[in-house]
């Protein structure tokens, strides 16, 4: 617990804005990978 306040407090000195960087057809594709994986254990 004091090692995550401590990067809180730290981090929070100077906070930035999250930017979300990830390609949204890369996201869907590897969903749709983990779907058919799950599906051929099944």
């Amino acid at each position: 617990q004091a090692a995550i306040n401590r990067f809180l407090q730290e981090h929070n000195q100077q906070p930035k804005p999250f930017s979300w960087t990830a390609d949204p057809d890369k996201i869907i594709a590897a969903v749709k990978r983990g779907h058919q994986v799950l599906d051929s254990i099944h």
